[in-house]
């Protein structure tokens, strides 16, 4: 398969990744990713699909269970992953948000996000930011992976980042890569003012450019350096500044700001950007990612990973035009299916479960829910009840008040169990 590119500045359709984590404890994770998400949709008008990629190695290693006994216990971790996933959903679409849910079985965790994406085509992609510090790429992450591989741009959440007034867009080009201010800079800074416009932010643009070292200034001995020799070093410098102010120059006009307005500091952007996202208090940084191999990453001077492992905010990447590669899988990955029609199961109770103390043995709701349900139940009789004592009709139902005391039992059950 091949991942073409995806490019917009305007946001219509975004993939949220949930780990398979917060769908699989007792009660779903209503994480900094969800409210990023929730608040962008509220702005743009966005529509979300949460995604869910599950898998358990310890099935596809297990000898002592048949084909048929391992596709059971998959549907059932899927099955009650879409469950969770759906009472997350549900939660959102009461927020006034359209909202859509899928799970699947399916693995490596990278390559199924890639095929996610290159399959659902979203304008963004938003995920929970994890895994450790950045070492010249010589282990595994997912979220490296997401940064150079994925056609979508990538939106990577962090746990209690700042709040969204300032966005910091990186622009400009290290010294040695092909020109200073390129398309894709510009890219960055459009949809940097589009998420700022949608959000009530400012955005600031930092351009951050390496000075060649001196290299007389590297050796021991600095006073035997010719002088004509660190002259022309200066005079070097010199061109250096003018061609990147030029730079700036027309990038300012082209976006009709003041020059004044993009910051610019001397030094690779790994240690530059985290500086500046402190001294703004940005709450995310927008900067673009080439598509680079491990090898790649490891032998050349990057800045995309360190970023995100150094700053305390939201990083969101920009993808250049570059026709990438989605990994087959081996097998067609198995869809989740909702154990419970949990809207069913909210405005309709009595229709739905057997009894209330069936909501209590459903496991696949967390107790949050399982509470909620056995409410809206007790409210629904005692509406009844309240109709019929003013003389209105009454719904066929047996020993309405019998139920309410099963209600209670099933109360106090849900209590004990989430003590």
């Amino acid at each position: 398969m091949n991942g073409s590119p995806i490019h917009t500045t305007s946001i219509d359709r975004v993939l949220v990744v949930i780990d398979q984590e917060q769908v699989l404890g007792d009660r779903p994770a209503y994480s900094d990713l969800l409210q990023r998400a929730i608040e962008l949709a509220q702005a743009t008008g966005c529509k979300l699909e949460l995604f869910t990629a599950c898998y358990d190695p310890s099935l596809a290693l297990s000898l002592f269970a048949g084909v048929k006994e391992v596709n059971q216990e998959k549907d059932r971790v899927i099955n009650s992953a879409t469950t969770r996933l759906s009472e997350i959903a549900l939660e959102i679409k009461h927020r006034g948000v359209e909202v859509s849910h899928e799970v699947l079985w399916d693995h490596p965790y990278a390559d199924a996000l890639l095929r996610k994406i290159d399959e659902a085509k979203p304008d963004l992609v938003m995920k929970r930011s994890s895994g450790p510090k950045y070492v010249l790429g010589l282990i595994e992450n997912p979220d490296w992976d997401l940064i150079r591989k994925s056609p979508a741009h990538v939106w990577f959440v962090k746990q209690d980042a700042p709040r969204l007034e300032t966005i910091l867009t990186a622009i400009g080009e290290t010294a040695g890569d092909k020109g200073i201010i390129s398309e894709s800079d510009y890219r960055v800074f459009e949809i940097g003012n589009m998420l700022a416009g949608s959000i009530g932010a400012r955005n600031v643009p930092v351009h951050s450019y390496e000075v060649p070292r001196l290299n007389a200034y590297t050796t021991y001995a600095p006073t035997l350096v010719d002088a004509t020799h660190v002259a022309n070093q200066v005079e070097s410098w010199d061109e250096i500044a003018r061609m990147h102010g030029l730079a700036i120059q027309k990038f300012a006009e082209q976006f009709d700001i003041d020059v004044d307005q993009v910051e610019v500091a001397n030094g690779h952007p790994a240690d530059v950007i985290p500086e500046k996202v402190k001294s703004l208090n940005a709450g995310l940084v927008i900067t673009s990612a080439r598509n680079l191999g491990r090898w790649e990453r490891l032998l050349r001077s990057v800045a995309a990973e360190p970023i995100l492992s150094s700053v305390n905010c939201d990083v969101v990447y920009v993808k250049e035009d570059e026709g990438l590669s989605v990994p087959a899988g081996e097998e067609e990955p198995r869809r989740g299916v909702p154990s419970v029609n949990i809207e069913m199961a909210i405005t309709k109770p009595d229709r739905y479960f057997e009894s209330p103390e069936s909501v209590v043995e459903t496991e696949d709701l967390t107790v949050d829910l399982r509470r909620r349900i056995l409410e809206a139940w007790e409210l629904d009789i005692n509406r009844q009840l309240t109709a019929a004592d003013e003389g209105g009709p009454i719904r066929e139902q047996d020993a309405p008040a019998a139920t309410l005391m099963e209600i209670n039992k099933a109360k106090e059950s849900l209590a004990r169990i989430d003590q």
